[in-house]
This record gives C-alpha cells, structure tokens and sequence, in this order.
C-alpha cells in the first residue's frame, strides 16, 4: 500500500450492499415478466439518481400510463419482500478478503440497524471479516463521529493508521472530524464532486481501482 493502513472501515449501503443494482435488476426482470421489453442497464444507471418512478419512465418511455403504474406496483411488491436478498457492489467482496489476507483489520460503520445488518452479514458470507460493527441505534447516526471512534477504540489503532471507505458526503464529514483518511465510492456517478467537496482523497466507481490505490498485491 502507499500508505500502511492497519485498519479499513467501511459503509455499508452503497458501498458494499449494491441496493440500487439490486432495484434495476427487479425492474429488468419485472419488465421481462410483464412483457414490457428488455432494460437498457446503462440507460438505468444514468437515470437510477432520479428516483424509482422518473428513472422508469427514461428506461420505457414507451410504456402507457396503466402499463407504468403495473410494472411500478409489482416492483416495489417485490422490493417489500426482499429481506433475505442482499446484493454486493461488483468487486467488493474480493477486496474485503485480499485486506483481510494482508492482516488489515477490517468493522463498518452505518446508519443501518444493527440487526438487520448482522443478518446481511450472514448471508453474504462477510460475517468472518468483520470483527467490529457499529451502526445507528445504539449510537449517533453519522455524522457524529462516535461510531468510528469507539472503533478506533476497538482495535486500539490511530487515526493515522486508518482509512473510512464510503459513498456518502456523512461518511466523508464523519471520518474528517476525527483526522480519518478517507475515500469515496459512486458507482452509480450521484454525486462525486459532493465527495470531493467533503473531503474524499479521491473518488472511485470501480474497486479494482481502490486495491490499485491501496497497492494491494497483484492476485493470482
């Protein structure tokens, strides 16, 4: 790395749940369902920042009014049962275990509730990585810094020898106040200049590219 971290702390939603994706993908497959036409992905992901409705009617402009509000209606029918499903951001899970393999420590920080996110955990197969989670509730939502300093505490390392990964300007402005390095994720291209702005190092949509900037070990 060009730098040594000790210790890598990660976001959450956005940045290792790929919540988005997950959307487009029941959009595409609930389109395919209904008969609708096929989904254009880099149409969906240009327009994913406008919301569920918008970012629909710019991937079927040609839909009808009734044929919109049923494909919208059977989307978030599934959206409202998918507890079990969590998808990743392409990438992650590799890096989180090529950290691991270089005996970084390794928590996460979110607003997410912590029961929820111990089952995510679970599911994906990530539980083994995280020794440490934080998360709102029981703590200060970010940006209020005390979730990552009690990590900090946690492992008993500076705040010199870790770095904040998120996708948010909260995770930026939390990890800021306490002298934290940070980097910012947008794989979705929302809004990078507001990461930059709140104090991102630099700002990546693809995390071959972060294990470029951490110069992790070529894989195998």
């Amino acid at each position: 790395m060009s730098k040594r971290y000790r210790l890598v702390v990660f976001d959450w939603e956005g940045t290792i749940s790929d919540t988005l994706g997950q959307i487009i993908d029941y959009v595409a497959s609930e389109a395919k369902r209904l008969n609708f036409g096929e989904l254009n992905p880099e149409i969906a992901r240009e327009n994913v920042n406008l919301g569920l409705v918008k970012a629909t009617k710019k991937v079927f402009p040609h839909l009808s009014t009734q044929q919109m509000e049923e494909l919208l209606e059977a989307v978030q029918s599934k959206l409202y049962t998918r507890h079990a499903e969590v998808y990743l951001i392409p990438g992650v899970f590799d890096l989180i275990r090529r950290l691991s393999e270089e005996g970084v420590f390794l928590a996460i920080a979110t607003n997410k509730g912590q029961q929820s996110l111990h089952k995510a955990l679970q599911s994906t197969g990530l539980e083994k990585y995280f020794i440490v989670t934080k998360s709102a509730g029981s703590l200060p939502s970010k940006p209020h810094p005390e979730m990552l300093k009690e990590i900090l505490q946690d492992f008993g390392v500076t705040a010199s020898e870790t770095l904040m990964i998120g996708d948010s300007p909260t995770d930026m402005e939390m990890a800021k106040s306490l002298q934290v390095d940070v980097i910012g994720v947008d794989f979705y291209h929302q809004h990078p200049e507001l990461l930059e702005q709140s104090g991102a190092l630099a700002v990546f949509d693809d995390y071959q590219l972060v294990a470029d900037f951490l110069q992790l070990p070529q894989k195998d």
